[in-house]
């Protein structure tokens, strides 16, 4: 039994992955410039969902492939190749190192950049989805 995707799944994919990455390269410089930990906290966030976008984008194809030898349930798994762990790890480890000092000296963050990003993250997770 072979698994098929519609050729707007890779599609789909390419939207949302261009969308996240965009979005998350705006975040990081908005988060510098707001001084908002918030912000660049959710753009390490939006970075792995961009990393895992791009790598369900690259295996889409490669796990359409039917069952062989090798794989009795296809290749269909190779599409769950999104889990991008180091990543965020690196990007927790990131933002630890701007947020700990911050315990001992708060600093005010802009909350109208802050605004602004979250309006602007709503309708772009809104359209990837």
């Amino acid at each position: 039994m072979s698994h098929t995707h519609s050729d707007d799944s890779a599609a789909d994919l390419r939207l949302a992955f261009v969308l996240n990455t965009c979005f998350a390269i705006l975040e990081i410089v908005g988060g510098l410039w707001t001084n908002s930990v918030a912000i660049l906290s959710d753009a390490v966030h939006d970075l792995g969902d961009s990393l895992a976008l791009g790598a369900a984008w690259s295996v889409d194809k490669y796990s359409q492939r039917g069952r062989d030898c090798r794989f009795s349930y296809g290749y269909l798994r190779f599409s769950l190749l999104d889990a991008w762990t180091n990543t965020l790890v690196l990007g927790s480890i990131i933002v630890l190192t701007e947020a700990i000092p911050r315990l001992f000296r708060p600093e005010r963050p802009n909350a109208t950049g802050m605004l602004l990003f979250a309006l602007v993250g709503v309708v772009v997770n809104g359209v990837a989805a």
